[in-house]
């Protein structure tokens, strides 16, 4: 042993063992100190969670210069001001969120000026922050912090006592800052993310339906599901069409973010106008591929639109480059709607044509739309995600159920890799008798003569006679809303049957009939007098009936 060195020399092999030996006494602080610096620079504190990293770097730094606070600001570049984030021993700073304006005070001069200060005597210098002389801090030492040539922010330790603090301690100070730097750097380019993702999901939820549309035997249910980390532009969409027509929606524009999530809204608003003008769903398409074609910065999305007819349940659809409609018979069974010939995105190329499809939705059948995040995935053939859907869809019997178990199947919890639209639509069957109850509320009219007029339909009344109808019901329905409640929320029932060809249908409701308001009001009873086989108005205790016959 070499007591001198503090090694053990071993023989023959030139080596020597540090460790193995007594230490230099002279030897000791330096190595305290290096020490000291290594704790800093550990590198399991990158492992930690921002929070959790602040805190171990100022309790560190706390020890090892043997101070009595330690203080982290953060840079609000909107304000210039430096603003309090952490604190070890004057927690209060951050608790009252303490703001110190860049270039001004202690702190702020650290920032602006991108060198450590020390300051030996707090009661003769600029300190703007009175928590500071509040817990009888004397001497203080901060530097700035820096990641890539932008200043991050402060740190900086106090002392009760009085303190020449030295560039030794300045070092140390500016290592837990190196430190720390980039860990808040990470932090504030992960907040902006996330700013940037609410937006964009905030931005793609607004541009979705509120509500949809309550149709009466078509039942409808729809989800939207965001990816993981970005928004795309997905995106569904339900129309009330003129002659009880319901029009369906569904499309995917390319891209992420808040610029897909614009795009998808003008495309929407686009399909809606180009829907409310009556255009056939591939010409619909075809002019949607037109608008998209024209967007600065080409885009390209796909969709599928169809218009659906609640009284036949006929649908007439066409497709954009958009995965298969799929359709849940009766019994459960799932089946995908032929799309050929297959037809471009829109957007894609110059004159691309749309063809339109039909097929007969039937009674206690389900309608799937869908986006493609719901069924590709990277590296696999469209068929195995196509094969994947229809055993998630299958034995579904409402929209609701039928959304819901889709997701639960086929989507990962937190959201899968790109994100997704889902509509449903049931095409209930129609029962043998009609029991309804609606708000007694003007806008449910267009309801209660869609749901006569399907039930009509599929009684066998003829086509006059399910006109007749629809136009008395249609009265009967006005004049309860209208003269039998003063206005407040209220109900009235529809009911119907049908006997030896014999259509009999009652509307009542539980008010009593006011006198008309206004001129040239009052004018229903005598519509539907003229209007069918035979009329009954029936008041009592419990409100009134309107009977209607008609020999159908």
């Amino acid at each position: 042993m070499d007591a001198d060195r503090g090694g053990l020399i071993v023989p023959g092999a030139g080596q020597v063992l540090l460790g193995m030996g007594a230490s230099d006494p002279a030897a000791t602080p330096r190595l305290e100190q290096l020490g000291q610096l290594y704790r800093l620079g550990d590198a399991a504190l990158g492992e930690l969670e921002l929070e959790d990293l602040l805190e171990e770097l100022l309790s560190r730094a706390v020890d090892i210069l043997g101070v009595d606070t330690a203080a982290i600001l953060l840079l609000d570049e909107s304000t210039d001001e430096l603003v309090a984030r952490a604190a070890h021993g004057i927690e209060e700073e951050v608790e009252q969120g303490v703001r110190i304006p860049l270039g001004r005070g202690f702190a702020g001069r650290i920032a602006a000026g991108r060198t450590p200060i020390f300051i030996a005597d707090v009661d003769h210098a600029e300190i703007l922050n009175p928590i500071l002389r509040a817990k009888g801090i004397r001497s203080l030492l901060g530097v700035p912090l820096i990641s890539e040539g932008r200043v991050l922010g402060v740190l900086h330790v106090g002392s009760v006592t009085a303190r020449q603090f030295t560039d030794e301690d300045a070092i140390v100070l500016q290592l837990a800052a190196g430190r720390a730097a980039p860990a808040l750097e990470r932090a504030r380019v992960l907040d902006e993310l996330e700013r940037e993702h609410s937006a964009a999901v905030g931005l793609q939820r607004s541009l979705l339906p509120h509500r949809l549309p309550a149709i009466v035997g078509a039942p409808l249910a729809a989800r939207y599901l965001p990816a993981r980390d970005e928004v795309g532009g997905d995106w569904y969409d339900v129309m009330l069409l003129n002659r009880g027509l319901v029009g369906i929606a569904i499309g995917d524009v390319s891209g992420h973010g808040i610029r897909a999530a614009s795009l998808m809204g003008e495309v929407r608003a686009a399909l809606r106008a180009y829907a409310y003008d009556g255009h056939s769903p591939g010409d619909v398409l075809q002019r949607l591929d037109r608008l998209v074609s024209t967007v600065r910065e080409r885009g390209m999305a796909t969709a599928a639109y169809g218009v659906f007819d609640p009284n036949t349940g006929r649908l007439e659809y066409a497709s954009a480059g958009h995965p298969p409609l799929l359709v849940i018979d009766g019994d459960g069974s799932p089946r995908l709607l032929p799309g050929d010939p297959p037809a471009p995105p829109l957007g894609s190329m110059p004159y691309a044509g749309y063809a339109n499809h039909e097929t007969v939705i039937a009674g206690g059948e389900l309608l799937f739309l869908y986006t493609d995040g719901l069924v590709e995935k990277r590296g696999e053939r469209l068929s195995a995600g196509l094969a994947r859907l229809i055993e998630a869809a299958r034995g579904a019997t409402s929209a609701d159920q039928l959304c819901e178990q889709v997701a639960r199947r086929l989507v990962p919890s937190g959201g899968g890799a790109d994100d997704i639209a889902m509509l449903a639509l049931q095409n209930e069957r129609v029962p043998a008798e009609l029991r309804l109850q609606f708000p007694a509320q003007p806008d449910v009219l267009a309801e209660v003569r869609r749901a006569i007029r399907r039930w009509l339909n599929e009684v066998g009344a003829g086509h006059e006679d399910v006109g007749v109808l629809t136009l008395a019901v249609g009265e009967a329905c006005a004049n309860a809303i209208e003269h039998a409640y003063a206005p407040t929320p209220s109900a009235f029932a529809l009911e119907t049957t049908v006997d030896e060809g014999v259509v009999t249908v009652v509307v009542r409701d539980a008010g009593r009939w006011r006198r008309p308001r206004g001129t040239n009001r009052g004018r229903g009873l005598t519509i539907m007098e003229a209007a069918v086989d035979e009329f009954d108005v029936r008041q009592g205790a419990e409100g009134t009936e309107v009977v209607l016959r008609e020999a159908a």
